[in-house]
């Protein structure tokens, strides 16, 4: 990992130095300023894999008239151009047409049925969806593969809610069981009476 990220920095220090080698000379060509450097952008890029930065750096040597700052830098590596806004991906989502693999991904980890079924007007599925596709988003910003599974809140897991239900009826049928009281004050009444404290009523 340690090694990874400084392969990358020096990959972005060498095509800074080739693409714009006056400014570099400038602003970096002293050892110290450049070590100093280094380090910010270290820290700017800690996050990205090396298809990543790999992607900046092509986005930066094309579209770049003057060196971008670390964070703009960040930018270029985590732009996805072609990827529909959540809105535009939600209706795609329903309608079934996907302009992007994207949105596939997060349609099918929502639930494909749902979505067919929709109106638009549904809340929870669209938390849903927009949920799964800003996972699928970032994927896409780090150059990681879109598919794969994607872990669904507890909210959203039916099974779970089911488990709770039943937990909860198993908790008042030990309560009937051993007949404790469920209302407050005598519940309160018998402790006492176990403790063997006697307070006036």
């Amino acid at each position: 990992m340690e090694q990874g990220l400084r392969d990358a920095v020096r990959r972005i220090f060498t095509t800074l130095k080739i693409t714009f080698p006056a400014w570099y000379e400038k602003h970096y060509g002293e050892m110290r300023a450049e070590q100093l450097a280094r380090r910010v952008w270290r820290e700017t890029i800690i996050e990205l894999n090396d298809a990543a930065v790999d992607r900046g750096l092509h986005r930066m040597v094309k579209e770049c008239k003057f060196p971008p700052s670390p964070s703009d830098f960040l930018e270029l590596c985590q732009r996805v151009d072609d990827m529909p806004s959540v809105q535009d991906a939600w209706w795609e989502a329903i309608s079934g047409k996907y302009s992007h693999e994207a949105v596939k991904v997060a349609a099918e980890a929502t639930g494909t049925f749902d979505l067919r079924t929709a109106t638009g007007k549904e809340k929870a599925l669209y938390q849903r969806f927009e949920r799964n596709y800003a996972i699928v988003q970032r994927r896409a910003q780090n150059a990681q593969p879109l598919d794969g599974k994607i872990v669904q809140g507890i909210e959203h897991d039916s099974g779970m809610k089911a488990q709770l239900a039943r937990s909860h009826q198993e908790a008042r049928d030990l309560v009937a069981a051993q007949n404790i009281p469920t209302d407050p004050k005598a519940a309160r009444a018998l402790l006492l009476a176990k403790l063997g404290i006697r307070r006036p009523a």
